[in-house]
């Protein structure tokens, strides 16, 4: 199975040159055709381990959008082995885009009450899975697990250490937060480097939280004292996850048209969106470097 290397390519956007900034995506999303992205990452390692397993069936849980559900039964057609997912609600047909792939490679669906679906963690939740499903491998939602941390740590060695401009930025569009805080930990060797993540989620402060949740369990191996400095902005979801306005589908279609780089609305289009927006304001200054990250995702209208 072949997986390419990620190119750095060089930008040029009118938004981002009025301001004079050196803009670099970090095209995640050219790994593969069904399983890039930082979702690549995340499932990396978990992917080995069930290998090694014997190719268990693996159960995992996410909305009707989720692009790690997508990306999962991507997984399970390459490497061969079973998927179950479990849809937050009412699964409605006829399918969207990101379902009918999950079902046209293989996936089996679940609809799963929003009741329940707030148990998914619990014990007593899981062994009724078992009880009804046998014995199964489990991922989490987003898959954020310990193993998908390590993984994400990886992505900054795609990037050089070293840096001509007096200040980098690290963007990327949020949603679990665990590939921001994948990426604070990984990039410790970089000069003069800051990451900011913007939320995909209409949720002040949840994410924030997360992510020093992340830290706080991976600290065994890792000089926390390298950390690169790090924050959250909250401001641009755009009315929440997989919400859309007309300014943001707007910004999308010029981005595309302007730099013939495919992104999407619901994440890397968000991040895009408000890194303009905080040029704008001052916050992200003038005469630096951007290296925004492409996590990739299905390119939904």
């Amino acid at each position: 199975m072949s997986f390419a290397d990620p190119p750095l390519e060089e930008v040029k956007f009118s938004d981002f040159s009025r301001h004079n900034v050196h803009f670099n995506i970090l095209r995640l999303d050219k790994i593969h055709s069904e399983l890039g992205g930082n979702k690549y990452y995340k499932l990396k390692r978990s992917i080995k381990h069930i290998l090694t397993l014997g190719r268990p069936t693996v159960v995992s849980f996410g909305g009707a959008y989720s692009n790690h559900l997508r990306a999962l039964a991507a997984a399970g057609k390459i490497y061969s082995f079973k998927t179950i997912g479990f849809v937050r609600g009412e699964i409605v047909r006829p399918l969207n885009p990101i379902l009918k792939f999950c079902e046209e490679s293989g996936m089996e669906l679940q609809q799963i009450t929003r009741k329940n679906y707030r148990l998914k963690s619990s014990k007593n939740f899981i062994h009724k899975l078992q009880s009804e499903l046998g014995e199964f491998y489990l991922l989490p939602e987003g898959g954020s697990n310990l193993k998908a941390l390590k993984g994400c740590a990886e992505i900054p060695r795609l990037i050089s250490n070293e840096t001509e401009f007096g200040l980098r930025y690290i963007t990327l569009a949020c949603g679990t937060g665990l590939t921001l805080a994948g990426i604070v930990i990984g990039a410790s060797q970089l000069e003069r480097t800051q990451a900011i993540g913007f939320s995909v989620l209409k949720a002040p402060g949840y994410l924030n939280h997360e992510v020093k949740g992340y830290l706080s369990a991976i600290q065994k191996g890792f000089d926390m004292n390298a950390l690169i400095p790090w924050r959250l902005e909250d401001d641009y979801h755009c009315g929440g996850y997989a919400k859309k306005t007309p300014e943001l589908l707007k910004f999308v279609e010029r981005f595309t048209q302007e730099t013939s780089v495919p992104i999407e609305p619901t994440y890397t289009g968000k991040m895009l969106y408000g890194l303009c927006q905080l040029l704008d304001k001052g916050v992200v200054e003038s005469n630096t470097q951007v290296i925004a990250i492409h996590t990739g995702g299905a390119y939904l209208n």
